[in-house]
């Protein structure tokens, strides 16, 4: 359009339309990862501006035994659960992929570390 451009001295020069400004919420979050040769767990806590911290937490867990092509990735949200696996007791466990024995013991020994750092309750 003509009205978008202007000349001065012989250049013309076009209009630039504003730049929008974005607004962005980011999300602040703690987290915690251990790893071994066959899995990766990772731990998230989100904060939420009114409350503090979430109560309830995220475990990402990434099985690497079938290699780097092949990781398959579980997602863990339900705290209850998470105390039932490291309680022992057989209906969480039954719910686990399968890990193996040292794994499981691996996976609890994180969990015993999250439940005595006050995230897991």
């Amino acid at each position: 359009m003509i009205e978008d451009r202007i000349q001065i001295d012989g250049v013309w020069y076009i209009k630039e339309e504003p730049k929008k400004e974005t607004k962005l919420v980011p999300t602040h979050f703690e987290g915690y990862a251990i790893e071994n040769d066959d899995f990766c767990l990772e731990s998230i806590r989100t904060f939420m501006y009114e409350v503090g911290f979430n109560s309830d937490i995220d475990i990402k867990c990434v099985d690497k035994r079938e290699g780097r092509d092949n990781w398959k990735e579980h997602i863990w949200d339900n705290n209850k659960w998470m105390i039932g696996v490291l309680e022992n007791n057989p209906n969480s466990l039954k719910e686990l992929p399968d890990m193996g024995s040292n794994n499981i013991q691996f996976l609890q020994a994180f969990l015993q570390h999250l439940k005595n750092k006050g995230w897991l309750c």
